[in-house]
């Protein structure tokens, strides 16, 4: 009786999330999609891998390293083509197909840290990110290259979508939009045809409270050199950007004592070489590069937390042009703005020793003073001649 009883009861184990790796564990990562449950990570090596993806269900794709871990769609219309919400795809190079990444009714998905390239064959057609119909995803960190027709897509009315932090360059379109409370900012649209498109026009934020997007045909003024535009961006009626930007916008990542700040520049050169110091030296580098002759500058936002706003700022070791702290800092970062006249340059920013820090110093110095003055035994005072000339008997 009871045998049988237990025959009816079936039991349900929820298998837990798993990490697949390819090669390793599959030598193609369609295989280690085919085979992943909801919810498993698949991480890809670095390589090549000639395939065109089908993504229907919810996994995290991960390459190994975003220039070297490669996904060559020739093969096909789409590169990675994704029909499930919750899927995240990052740190791959997208290369050759006609459409790089596709979301089609796949909300709440991430698409960040990757390259993606297109063939540039077919004007009509190419498109680097697509979403359709998918609402709630974040595009961010991406590169999105040379696609003839348009660099991201919102359309099918996609809403709520984050885009941010990407690069879009020489595309027909930058972006194109049909969607509605999108947000879009610290994007850099640099010389495509035409910048930004809106297919159905519906309200979208193109900048935040202070900051919006690098738009590279902007012909605005700065007259008050904080890196923001004085006149806003139109894009329609619906779709402005309120701040936009005066160089491209970039952010890095440091990490000091194990805690995680965010460094961010606006530059109208190309910076690289960023790095940070020790944390008992601190110093900020990186180098600056624009069109010899021109006037560049760079405005940027550093921690408190790195060190005390008091810095030094030097230029191939000499002073900036000119030099100044924005109204913008506050009790978590600090604004700086500054000027150089272009070519190749090597920054530092150094933090001064603290001022309360010295001032501490001096206070305890003249403490310790007055405490061995106290000690010392009483005698009569002498003047400097009469010991000298007691010097003299004695010799």
């Amino acid at each position: 009786m009871c045998l049988s009883i237990l025959g009816l009861v079936r039991f349900t184990v929820k298998a837990s999330p798993t990490t697949i790796e390819v090669p390793r564990d599959y030598p193609t990562i369609q295989e280690a999609i085919d085979h992943a449950n909801p919810g498993d990570t698949i991480i890809v090596l670095a390589g090549t891998y000639h395939e065109n993806l089908y993504v229907d269900k919810s996994v995290t794709l991960m390459g190994e390293n975003r220039d070297t871990t490669i996904i060559d769609g020739a093969a096909g219309w789409c590169a990675i083509e994704v029909n499930s919400s919750g899927v995240t795809i990052t740190g791959f190079t997208v290369v050759n197909a006609t459409i790089g990444i596709y979301l089609y009714k796949s909300s709440g998905c991430i698409v960040s840290n990757n390259n993606v390239t297109g063939p540039h064959i077919n004007i009509n057609d190419e498109e680097g990110i697509w979403l359709y119909a998918s609402n709630g995803s974040v595009v961010s960190d991406n590169i999105v290259y040379d696609f003839g027709w348009r660099g991201i897509v919102l359309c099918g009315h996609s809403s709520e979508d984050t885009v941010t932090l990407n690069t879009v360059r020489d595309c027909g379109e930058g972006i194109a939009v049909s969607g509605e409370g999108n947000f879009i900012c610290h994007n850099n649209f640099v010389d495509n045809q035409d910048q930004a498109l809106i297919m159905d026009s519906f309200h979208n934020a193109w900048n935040g409270t202070y900051e919006g997007n690098y738009w590279s045909n902007y012909n605005g003024t700065d007259a008050n050199q904080d890196g923001i535009g004085d006149t806003p961006y139109s894009i329609d009626a619906n779709n402005t950007d309120y701040y936009p930007l005066m160089g491209m916008f970039s952010q890095f990542e440091i990490t000091k004592q194990a805690e995680n700040y965010t460094v961010t520049t606006i530059c109208n050169s190309t910076i690289t070489n960023f790095a940070y110091g020790t944390p008992s030296t601190g110093e900020i580098s990186f180098t600056v590069t624009g069109p010899e002759g021109t006037e560049g500058f760079c405005r940027i936002a550093i921690p408190n937390a790195l060190f005390e706003p008091n810095c030094t700022i030097l230029i191939d070791g000499s002073p900036p042009l000119a030099q100044k702290e924005l109204p913008l800092s506050n009790s978590t970062y600090t604004y700086f703005y500054f000027t150089f006249t272009n070519t190749t340059h090597s920054i530092i920013i150094v933090p001064e020793f603290p001022r309360m820090l010295i001032l501490l110093i001096i206070v305890l110095s003249m403490s310790a003073t007055l405490v061995l003055t106290k000690r010392r035994p009483k005698t009569r005072p002498i003047s400097y001649q009469a010991d000298f000339g007691e010097q003299n008997k004695k010799s």
